[in-house]
C-alpha cells in the first residue's frame, strides 16, 4: 500500500522476498506505470479498502507506505484480517 517514494524500495524488498499480487496507490499514473513495468502480474488498486475486499485470501502480508494520516488505518485494517504487516513509521 503506497508504492511510491518510500514505498518504492518497500514494495521492491517485498518483491525480493516473495509474489506481489496486488499493489495500491492513490496515484493512477504511478500505479498504472509500475503496475505495468515492476510488478505485472499484480491486480491494481487506489484504494486499500478494496484491496482487502478481494484480495484478503490471497495474501500473506502487506506493506504500508503511505502519507501519515493513512498509516495506522492501512496497517490496522491489515492486521485485523491476521496479515503480516510492515509498516513505515
Amino acid at each position: 500500500i503506497g508504492i511510491g517514494g518510500k514505498g518504492a524500495s518497500d514494495s521492491a524488498d517485498a518483491k525480493k522476498n516473495g509474489d506481489v499480487v496486488a499493489i495500491c496507490d492513490i496515484d493512477d499514473g504511478r500505479l498504472n506505470k509500475d503496475g505495468e513495468s515492476k510488478f505485472a502480474g499484480a491486480k491494481r488498486y487506489s484504494d486499500f479498502r478494496k484491496l482487502f475486499d478481494e484480495q484478503a485470501k490471497n495474501i500473506d502480508a502487506i506493506t504500508v507506505s503511505t502519507p501519515d494520516h493513512t498509516h495506522a488505518p492501512a496497517a490496522a485494517m491489515g492486521m485485523r484480517l491476521g496479515k503480516h504487516c510492515f509498516c513505515q513509521k
